[in-house]
């Protein structure tokens, strides 16, 4: 049962006076009841105002500190008595002077004549009202008692745990094993500290030694003894609560946020915590989603909000694109434009800077052309002018062998198949009167860095023709684990993400989520990275994270060369197949075959350790030893008697 109460009525003065050890200047009402945790620094007394009907006067303790006794010294001895014995008149607790200031003899006779307590602390007035504050907001909060929530500190972030019982424990005894800390299990007490602050400790006394913290399991009633199993450092005895994790059993039927873009808030006590539900099922790591969640509330609380920075970027890229659609010179065919070949290849713009964005190479080709300045240009009406043009040295020393009107004549004819773009080499002298007609048609001329023509074909043929090559968009999740590139497959919420979330704490890198682009490079590798947004992931309950900035750069990559292909499938019931056979067993990507293998997910098999064995077991293959024709060949070799001792 839930209830709201006050942990305590009130204090008394003497409560005060001996936790701080604060000196009896002068002995009052030592057992006058304080029932509120403020305080109050007096000033405008001093000068002869007094709002007799605030409470301050008549019910807070009341603070002074050395600049109060400042101005009360300029005041002559008539006016000093005059202001206290007035002030002494109002029902407050007590008086306490800091430990800066001094006791003047007017204060303590005023003191004395209206029966009032006068104490002196041994702090200074910054930490006297700062520890007097936190204990007065300690003793007198209000508080609230709730049962099934544990408090756990994950990562410096107060998390408050409730929902799957059966999870529940489960998880908390792998986030203790991992380093975090436990407050309470399930008999919280949350205390309203201040404005936006909620402690949270545990209502019963948990010990068999003071020090000593336990869990209850509440099916059977057993206990683990949390100090004596994972050391003191495992424990503490208070914490902020900063966010709500609910557990929920997975239910197939219910559709569960993968965005976080809609903030969620349960209110305690009239305070609102961020609230996140975490479906459970088989393949989901729990520990690694709930680090997760503590990571991205710290990120938001620096300022940085990892779904609505995705959701802005993918609508620019919406945006860009719908651009590109609605352009004329667009059609269903893969266009490059011109301004990305020029950055890719820092090419300096000679001319037609305003024209890079909306004209478009079409083609792997890159020409040189050779026959169609001699006049010859049927291939470029038979093959299309949508590639490249390459002018060397070369090619202007054969245009300066012309008479000057045949030269004009054949560029002029050469330069009306408008090319998307003519780039020179860097040692390329050209003439004035190329220059012109370049300019006169408009046409888009930019000069290399390269000097070596060769060099510029190879480069730029290498990217055209992994830009233009076939694609293949695949769900899963595309990661690096020891150099090899791996894709996670399966259907969806059988844990890809969880899994590929896992291998990323374990120190692996990510280079896709949700959708991977595989694309052949001109090697005959198969190279995936992003459809969209790289370094994002979506996870059921969180929303959208950002690996980048919760792992850092070594977390990512941006692409890879795909070597393996995991798929996960859930197992079922009596079936403990538990792997494949990894050379018969290939996916056809592009046309090249990838080792492909099936891993059986289900409740106690850690899937992250599965897909790194895996790989290891894929990469002794490739080293040539094959573990499963060692065994055969093993058997083979077996007389029939130890094969009956090993089946016995």
């Amino acid at each position: 049962m839930n209830r709201v109460r006050k942990y305590k009525e009130s204090i008394i003065v003497r409560d005060i006076m001996e936790h701080f050890n604060m000196e009896l200047v002068n002995e009052g009402d030592l057992d006058f009841e304080i029932n509120t945790p403020s305080l109050y620094q007096i000033g405008y007394e001093l000068i002869g105002f007094f709002d007799e009907d605030g409470d301050e006067l008549n019910k807070y303790l009341h603070i002074f500190g050395k600049k109060e006794a400042i101005y009360v010294d300029k005041l002559s001895s008539e006016k000093k008595s005059e202001m206290w014995n007035k002030y002494f008149t109002y029902n407050f607790p007590a008086l306490i002077i800091t430990g800066e200031t001094k006791v003047t003899k007017e204060m303590v006779e005023a003191a004395k004549k209206n029966n009032k307590t006068i104490l002196k602390s041994p702090m200074r007035t910054s930490k006297t009202i700062r520890e007097m504050k936190f204990f007065l907001s300690k003793e007198l909060a209000e508080e609230k008692m709730i049962n099934g929530y544990m408090l756990l500190e994950i990562l410096g972030v107060g998390v408050m745990l409730t929902g799957y019982e059966d999870a529940k424990l489960g998880v908390t005894i792998e986030l203790l094993e991992r380093g975090h800390k436990l407050i309470t299990d399930n008999n919280l007490i949350i205390k309203r500290m201040a404005e936006n602050d909620l402690e949270g400790y545990n209502r019963f006394d948990k010990t068999i030694m003071d020090s000593h913290f336990f869990i209850v399991n509440n099916r059977d009633g057993s206990k683990i003894d949390v100090t004596t199993q994972f050391g003191i450092k495992a424990t503490r005895k208070m914490k902020r609560i900063d966010m709500l994790v609910v557990l929920e059993e997975w239910d197939e039927k219910k559709f569960y946020d993968r965005l976080g873009l809609d903030e969620v808030y349960e209110e305690f006590l009239g305070e609102k915590i961020p609230k996140v539900t975490v479906p459970v099922r088989k393949g989901r790591n729990l520990a690694i989603i709930l680090e997760t969640a503590a990571l991205n509330y710290r990120l938001k609380m620096m300022g940085v909000n990892s779904a609505e920075y995705f959701m802005q970027e993918s609508k620019k890229i919406i945006a860009a694109n719908r651009v590109k659609q609605g352009d004329s010179d667009m059609n269903n065919d893969k266009l490059l434009p011109v301004r990305k070949l020029k950055n890719e290849f820092n090419l300096k713009v000679l001319h037609g800077e305003d024209k890079l964005d909306s004209t478009y190479v079409k083609t792997t080709g890159i020409h040189r052309p050779s026959l169609a300045l001699s006049g010859y240009v049927d291939m470029y009406e038979d093959e299309g002018y949508t590639g490249v043009q390459l002018f060397s040295k070369v090619e202007f020393k054969y245009l300066e062998s012309l008479s000057e009107e045949k030269r004009i004549e054949n560029l002029k004819r050469y330069l009306e198949f408008h090319f998307p773009i003519i780039v020179l080499t860097s040692d390329a002298e050209m003439p004035q009167y190329f220059f012109d007609l370049i300019k006169e048609k408009d046409l888009i001329l930019c000069r290399s860095p390269y000097k070596k023509s060769s060099q510029l074909i190879a480069n730029f043929n290498g990217f055209l023709e992994t830009y233009f090559t076939p694609n293949l968009s695949l769900h899963g999740v595309f990661l690096e684990l020891y150099g090899f590139g791996v894709l996670l497959v399966g259907k969806s919420g059988i844990g890809k993400s969880e899994t590929a979330l896992e291998l990323i704490h374990r120190g692996h890198r990510l280079i896709a989520d949700d959708m991977v682009k595989f694309v052949k490079d001109v090697s005959g590798d198969i190279i995936g990275k992003a459809a969209k947004l790289p370094y994002f992931m979506e996870i059921r309950g969180l929303g959208i994270i950002d690996i980048k900035t919760l792992y850092g750069l070594g977390a990512v990559r941006i692409n890879k060369k795909l070597d393996i292909i995991i798929e996960l499938k859930e197992q079922e019931r009596d079936n403990y197949l538990t792997s494949v056979d990894y050379q018969s067993t290939s996916s056809e990507i592009l046309g090249n075959k990838i080792p492909k293998v099936i891993l059986y997910i289900s409740s106690g098999r850690n899937a992250a350790a599965m897909v790194e064995i895996a790989v290891m077991n894929l990469m002794a293959i490739m080293l040539g030893h094959d573990p499963e024709k060692l065994y055969e060949e093993g058997m083979k070799r077996m007389t029939e008697e130890e094969r009956k001792i090993l089946e016995a």
